[in-house]
Order: C-alpha cells, then sequence, then structure tokens
C-alpha cells in the first residue's frame, strides 16, 4: 500500500522561493491547524536549484522538507523540468522549440522541444541531483514529474525527421503512405522519403492530424523517460503522478488535445489532476464530476487533485461554503486527495492575480477560515471518506484522434462557434450528471461489457476493431447511443468510402449520404420541441425505429434520433446536436428503456456514491443552491455530518451551499 493511502492528501503547493521574507513556521503551524498533511514543491524553479551551468543550490529546497518534516507535513516533489534557466535557453537556444510562427522566445514555461538532445541531457542532470538531494527524507510520499505537459508544437528539422523515421516504420512502402493520406490532392504526394515536406505548411488533414499524434506520442515518451530516471530513486513506499490538465475555455473544461493521458499514465502509480472550476452563481459541480471521471479512467482507480483553485482569478472567489462544498464534490468523485495551488498569492511576474488560499497581505482571511473548518471536519470522518470505490452503470468513450479529426475538419468550417468535440462530449456529461447518473470515461480498448449504456459522441475516427466490439456489445444485450459524425474515418482520418456510417448501417438500421447545419429546424421528443444546432446528418431510417424525425418543410422526411434492436441490445443514433435541455430529454426518453432509473431528486441536488474502505455504501447529497432543498431521501443510513439516522422515503432539508454524507 503506498504511504499516502491512510490519509486523505489536504494541502497546497508551497514556494518558499518566492516568499518576500522569511515565515515558512508561521505557514507550516497555520496549515496544520488547517488540517493539511500535504505540499507540493519543487516542480518551478530549476533556476533556483542550478543557477549557472552545472552550480547547484538546494538550501531552500533542504529548508523546506527539514521544516515540512518537523510540522509532520508529507511532501510531494515535482521535477522542474517544465521551466528551463535562461542560462540553458542562451547556452542551447535549439531547446526552444520551433513552430509555425518561428522560434519561442524564452520567458514563459513549456516552450521547450522536449525531443532536443541538449534539454534531455540536462533535464536528466537536474532530476538526478535532485532525487540525490531528496534521499533520506521520510517525508517524501510522491514524486510528480514535470507539469502539465507540453510539446511546445514542436517542429524543428530534427523533431520531423524523427516522425518521417516513424511513418517510414509504419508505411515501408512509400505508396501506401501517399493512398493512406490522400496525397495525390493538389499534387502533394512524394516519391521519395527524402522529398517530405515541412509539415507546418501543409493542407493535408489527414498528415496534419498524424503530426499532432506524432507529438502526443512524444509527451507519453517524455514522462516513461522521466519515470525511469526518478524510480531508480524511489523506495516502495513512494509513489510517481502528474498532474494532468484538460482543454480550457477559461477553466478546465474537456478531454486534453495535446496528450495521449491514458498512454501517458501507464508508467505512473497513480493519476493526478488539476480541475479548475467556475464559482459564485455558475458554481454547479459539474467540472469537478467530469474532471472525477478523467481522473478515475486513467488508471481505473482512485487519483489526487494536486491542483485546484482556493481564490484564483476575480470572478472565481468563491461565496462562502462553495470550498468546502467542492472540496467533498472531489472526494465524492473518487479523488483521495485535494491539493490547492497554492499556498499564497505571489508578489509578482505572471501569476500575481492567480490568488491562492492566502492574499498578498498573508495573513489569515475567509479563505482559509473556511478550508481549516473544512480540514477538521473532514479528518473526524476520513476513515469512512478514503478509496471510494465507484461503479457506474454508464459510460462515455472518448477519444483524441477522433478530437483531433474535428478539429481538422470542423462540423461548419464557416463558422468559428462550431461544435467541436469536448462541446458535443460535455453536453452528454453535464445532461447525465444533473439527472443524477453518474459517469465513467473510457478509451476504445477498455473493457464495456459491465456498463449497460456506452455513450458514443462524435467517434470521428473508428477503427475496424472498435467498430467491432461496439457491435458486439450491442449484440450480447448492451445499449449503445451513438452520435452524429461517429464512424466517419479511419485512425488517419481519411474518410471510409462505403455508405455512412461505416460498417454501423446494420447495427444502427440506417444510413445518410447528405448533412448540413441545420437553420429554423427543431425536434419534437416525448410532447416537447427542442432546437437541432450546428450540424445535421439527414437520416434514413430503413431499419430503425425513429424516434423523431426534423420539424421543418423540407427535412421532414429525415431522421434525427432512432433506435434499433440489433441482437440482444439496442443501438441508439442522434443525428444533430441537442442543447443541454434536448440532450436531457433524449436521456430521459431512453435511459428507462436501457434498465436505467432516473432518481427523483435532480439538480440542483446532486447525489453521489460509492463503496467505502469500511464496505459500506456512502451517498453523497449535495445542494449547489443558494437555497434550501428538502425532498425525500432514496437511501437508508447516519449522515456522517449531522449524526442524524434516515430511512428511506424520510423527509431531508440540505441548506443553501451545504450537504449531506449518508453511510449506510
Amino acid at each position: 500500500m503506498m504511504f499516502y493511502k491512510d490519509q486523505i492528501l489536504f494541502g497546497a503547493a508551497y514556494y518558499d522561493e518566492y516568499m518576500p521574507y522569511d515565515r515558512i513556521d508561521t505557514d507550516f503551524k497555520m496549515m496544520k491547524d488547517a488540517g493539511m498533511n500535504v505540499i507540493r514543491i519543487a516542480e518551478s524553479t530549476w533556476s533556483t536549484w542550478e543557477i549557472e551551468d552545472g552550480v547547484f543550490d538546494f538550501t531552500k529546497l533542504h529548508k523546506m522538507l527539514t521544516k515540512a518534516n518537523e510540522y509532520g507535513l508529507k511532501v510531494i516533489i515535482g521535477t522542474p523540468t517544465y521551466a528551463i534557466p535562461s542560462w540553458l535557453a542562451k547556452k542551447y537556444p535549439e531547446v526552444l522549440a520551433v513552430t509555425a510562427s518561428g522560434r519561442h522566445l524564452y520567458g514563459h514555461r513549456q516552450l521547450t522541444d522536449i525531443t532536443n538532445p541538449d534539454y534531455l541531457r540536462y533535464a536528466e542532470r537536474i532530476i538526478r541531483r535532485l532525487m540525490e538531494e531528496c534521499r533520506g527524507y521520510d517525508n517524501i510520499i510522491g514524486v510528480q514529474l514535470d507539469n502539465e505537459t507540453r510539446s511546445a508544437g514542436a517542429a524543428s528539422e530534427a523533431t520531423q525527421a524523427l516522425f518521417v523515421a516513424q511513418m517510414m516504420k509504419k508505411y515501408p512502402d512509400i505508396e501506401d503512405f501517399n493512398q493512406a493520406f490522400g496525397l495525390d490532392y493538389w499534387s502533394n504526394r512524394i516519391s521519395r522519403w527524402e522529398d517530405f515536406p515541412d509539415v507546418r505548411g501543409t493542407i493535408n488533414g489527414s498528415l496534419s492530424a498524424a503530426y499532432k499524434y506524432f507529438l502526443r506520442n512524444v509527451i507519453t515518451e517524455f514522462l516513461e523517460w522521466q519515470s525511469k530516471i526518478v524510480r531508480e530513486y524511489l523506495t516502495d513506499d513512494q509513489f510517481i503522478t502528474h498532474n494532468f490538465d484538460f482543454s480550457w475555455i477559461d477553466y478546465s473544461y474537456g478531454i486534453q488535445p495535446e496528450v495521449n493521458q491514458q498512454d501517458a499514465a501507464r508508467c505512473m502509480d497513480v493519476a493526478g489532476v488539476d480541475i479548475y472550476h467556475l464559482s459564485q452563481d455558475r458554481f454547479d459541480g459539474s467540472t469537478i464530476a467530469f474532471g472525477g471521471s478523467v481522473g478515475r479512467s486513467l488508471k481505473k482507480d482512485n487519483y489526487l487533485v494536486l491542483e485546484t483553485q482556493a481564490q484564483g482569478r476575480a470572478n472565481w472567489v468563491p461565496y462562502p461554503g462553495q470550498l468546502r462544498l467542492a472540496a467533498y464534490s472531489h472526494l465524492a468523485s473518487g479523488a483521495d486527495s485535494v491539493m490547492y495551488w497554492h499556498w499564497h498569492s505571489i508578489h509578482n511576474s505572471f501569476e500575481t492575480y492567480w490568488k491562492g488560499i492566502l492574499s498578498h497581505d498573508l495573513k489569515p482571511n475567509e479563505i482559509y477560515n473556511e478550508l481549516s473548518a473544512f480540514g477538521r471536519e473532514m479528518r473526524s470522518i476520513e476513515s469512512h471518506l478514503i478509496n471510494l470505490t465507484k461503479s457506474p452503470s454508464v459510460a462515455i468513450l472518448v477519444d483524441n484522434r477522433s478530437l483531433t479529426g474535428l478539429n481538422e475538419f470542423p462540423c461548419d468550417d464557416t463558422d468559428p462557434n462550431t461544435p467541436d468535440y469536448n462541446k458535443i462530449l460535455r453536453t452528454f456529461c453535464d445532461a447525465l450528471y444533473k439527472l443524477n447518473i453518474e459517469y465513467d470515461l473510457v478509451y476504445k480498448d477498455d473493457p464495456i461489457e459491465k456498463y449497460t449504456l456506452v455513450l458514443v459522441p462524435a467517434l470521428y475516427s473508428a477503427t475496424e476493431d472498435t467498430i467491432a466490439r461496439l457491435k458486439a456489445y450491442v449484440q450480447g444485450g448492451g445499449h449503445l447511443l451513438a452520435t452524429f459524425k461517429s464512424f466517419v474515418a479511419d485512425e488517419e482520418i481519411k474518410v471510409y468510402h462505403d455508405l455512412q456510417p461505416h460498417n454501423m448501417t446494420d447495427c444502427l438500421g440506417l444510413s445518410y449520404q447528405l448533412f448540413t447545419i441545420p437553420r429554423d429546424v427543431t425536434i419534437t421528443i416525448d410532447g416537447n420541441s427542442y432546437p437541432a444546432q450546428g450540424f445535421m446528418e439527414l437520416v434514413t431510417a430503413a431499419e430503425a425505429d425513429s424516434i423523431a424525425c426534423y420539424e421543418h418543410p423540407i427535412w421532414k422526411k429525415y431522421s434525427a434520433l432512432t433506435a434499433h434492436k440489433y441482437g440482444e441490445g439496442t443501438a441508439y443514433y442522434l443525428a444533430t446536436l441537442l442543447g443541454h435541455d434536448g440532450s436531457t430529454a433524449l436521456l430521459r426518453h431512453i435511459l428507462p428503456e436501457c434498465g436505467i432509473s432516473i432518481p427523483k431528486n435532480l439538480y440542483p441536488l446532486i447525489i453521489k456514491s460509492g463503496i467505502n474502505q469500511l464496505g459500506r455504501k456512502v451517498t453523497y447529497m449535495f445542494n449547489y443552491s443558494t437555497a434550501k432543498i428538502s425532498g425525500q431521501i432514496s437511501c437508508s443510513g447516519r449522515d456522517l455530518l449531522s449524526k442524524k439516522v434516515y430511512t428511506e422515503g424520510d423527509p431531508f432539508e440540505i441548506e443553501a451551499l451545504d450537504l449531506m454524507i449518508v453511510e449506510e
């Protein structure tokens, strides 16, 4: 068992290097008083540890480790490779990635070509020196590899040569390569590998997607390379993790397009995620739930929240009660930690106003006081909360190649706001969430047989193996809901040349040849009308039952939502995008048909559950609204917070921005 598994990890990133004066004893005492037990350090300060080429100073590192030990704080060490020192960029300019806009200028983080030999040589040296300095500290429980790793869009001649070498290995016959990528178009074909063009200028979406896939693999290889170095220094009870992040629309949103996260996580012991969510009137817990599903998906196990916000941006400052609710929301999703970026607000540079737990005066405040109250409360019941096992009956299949495919070939290339992959994905995730239907995320090679319903949103790139597995799932009695823009292209984003959706016409009982953009088109589900949005396929339901057709004078003969019995199961197909209300209505229609009951209590009351390490079912009931909620409870047991005992059907009340945690 890993060292951290005996307690929920609760703490923050801490940077003594950033402090305007020495106050480490004050800070660590405040952390202990708040019930915190862990800090993350070291990942951002390569230039502090190696002040000149080969000149090292780990004074502040040893100070933090020694003081943390005195105050009983566990430590996660971060390898400092994502932000290089200026002397390295000056000595070896080639370590800065070359992109379509030219070579990056030094200053920001994550600008490094992580394939560059000079960068890798110096990165290995600082990792090894850091690990050597950390020997003998029993309070170090794990190592975080790098930080939200990026490839920086690297496209130097040397990096592209690595890509070409991979293409040569995959396609020994160059004619097969030309055929797979359709390079006859606009005279792009090549007859010799030596003539391979600079990928930064390509107009071929398949080739562009292949290079992006290559860069994702570069990150996987880079993190695996780091993990092998770090493991040489670890004891059996220390773990390796990484703080995976998400796509970004001013907060954490969807699947990260630049990293194959499941592949990258294979070299780690536990997955970590950085979840930044909306607050105030836009706080609903949906992003925490989505981030938790990503975290669980990477190792099929509990995960760590390595970063989330305390204050963060100015429009994120939480209402009283929201920090506590958010912290429990992470735990209810299967997290074994809640850690904040960061402890203190810094006084200069890029993230001065990305505020931490403490404001710039470094004094206790409302944020600190609420987290302290949470820490004391959580510690009193943590043995009932840690190591929560979750078993949703619904899974959503996610796929990076399809995400890239829809970026290369958007639904509407005339509209910058056309729905992208993550928009389609989150529409279903959030609709399920507000119906109190928990879900897992799965990848194309993951087992799916245990799930009652598998959703397949916009699986644009679908291999024959994936299609065969989905068909076998339905034939065996599973229920499938697939959407438009699925089963369109192969792994190289080349569109299949048969009737769409490729090799699924029998399973779905339908086909289409035409598609368009909806204008004033609606569909009706169970008596209510909802607008079609962004894209619509003109589906002919040959064998499927048409649940809804397009309501439009011209398109009315085409199906928008269908159901088809296939083997022992049922395959549903949605040919257009619906908004939140329409997607909710769709799920309300098909979930009972799949044998999945929809709870009576719905958002803003959110219910999450799992089995704790004592073998008992724990049900979290969250009130995300600013008004009291009442109803009849759907489980029996004792509320771990109020100690009140409930029997199923009893009345309950939850105050605004409050919760119950009922253990059977």
